[in-house]
């Protein structure tokens, strides 16, 4: 099939500090109702754009895909192949995702027999429709105009469909010259752009919800029920070009070092704090893949600490099931 794959070991912690940081913004939005809670807005926005942890995934998904799949479909999309990675994925993500589902459903089920009044912003969706959509996992696919049940799953629906695209676009990205790779990179943050200014206008809310507010003047990327698709295909398409880049080593002299992925990180937090276009933000998520990825002796060996990378390995469970924890 294929040769022993290296592990990029660098790319695990990174992983589970994006989920902890998710987990640290749901719990803002719980906690504050709306968020305001553990970080005033008055003196950062840090924790209210931490929701581009999902593009960070997006993007590494990608990288990660790549990495490992990309010679399995580099000449040809193979039935057998195909059917061992669609085997594989599944095994993966849907096992956590029926669970949590399950547990969500039961929660809110004891709740109404218990005459405990309904959530709006939790429940607005939940019916026997979203858990059809969700065991589907097509729930993100414009059926809603609200998350349904664990509404962190809402990444997952379209991660499973950005799967099932990958094999077919392997070959035409791996066969791209350099100039194809930049073209690739420059229609993905288009992509970006173009959620920015036409989805994020149009994204509807329940009318039992009058206190949400979709402000396009924010210039956000954060859809997710409504076209989360088409955010997780430019970040899954932006982190396979990556990996055509890793693979050429383009910056590698430069991004190669503890002090290179420490300014990416601190340009991340910055342009979080400031609240500044979503769009910029993701802009360094490719430098810290890259940076990542190379690693250095300083970064290898603080990236290989035991609890760094138990984070990582932790991270998709900390992803699903925190939600259901907090409704509980």
């Amino acid at each position: 099939m294929q040769k022993t794959i290296r592990y990029l070991a660098n790319l695990t912690p990174l992983r589970g500090i994006a989920a902890l940081l998710t987990v640290f913004f749901h719990l803002d939005l719980t906690l504050g109702s709306g968020g305001d809670c553990l970080v005033k807005f008055n003196d950062s926005m840090i924790l209210s754009r931490m929701y581009l942890m999902v593009d960070f995934f997006f993007i590494l998904s990608g990288f990660i895909m790549c990495h490992v799949y990309s010679k399995w479909f580099a000449e040809a999309i193979n039935g057998t192949q195909f059917k061992k990675f669609t085997i594989a994925r599944f095994a993966r993500i849907y096992p956590m995702h029926l669970v949590t589902l399950i547990y969500t459903i039961i929660l809110f089920y004891i709740s109404s027999l218990l005459q405990i009044p309904k959530v709006p912003v939790l429940q607005s969706a939940d019916s026997g429709y979203s858990v059809f959509t969700n065991l589907l996992l097509i729930h993100s696919m414009n059926l809603h105009n609200w998350f349904s049940w664990n509404h962190a799953s809402w990444s997952i629906s379209t991660e499973w469909w950005a799967y099932m695209v990958f094999p077919f676009l392997v070959k035409p990205i791996m066969k791209l010259k350099p100039s194809g790779i930049i073209m690739v990179i420059a229609l993905c943050f288009i992509g970006y752009l173009g959620i920015t200014y036409y989805i994020i206008p149009i994204i509807t809310v329940p009318p039992e919800l009058p206190f949400v507010k979709i402000n396009p003047a924010a210039l956000s990327l954060n859809v997710a029920y409504q076209f989360g698709f088409l955010r997780c295909l430019c970040g899954f398409t932006l982190g396979m070009a990556m990996y055509q880049c890793y693979k050429a080593s383009w910056g590698a002299k430069l991004l190669s070092n503890g002090y290179a992925i420490a300014i990416i990180g601190i340009g991340v937090f910055t342009c979080m704090h400031l609240a500044l276009p979503d769009v910029i933000t993701v802009a360094f998520f490719p430098l810290l893949l890259l940076s990542g990825s190379y690693g250095s002796a300083g970064i290898d060996k603080l990236f290989a600490l035991k609890p760094l990378q138990l984070l990582g390995d932790w991270s998709f469970s900390i992803y699903l099931v925190h939600e259901p924890l907090l409704y509980t």
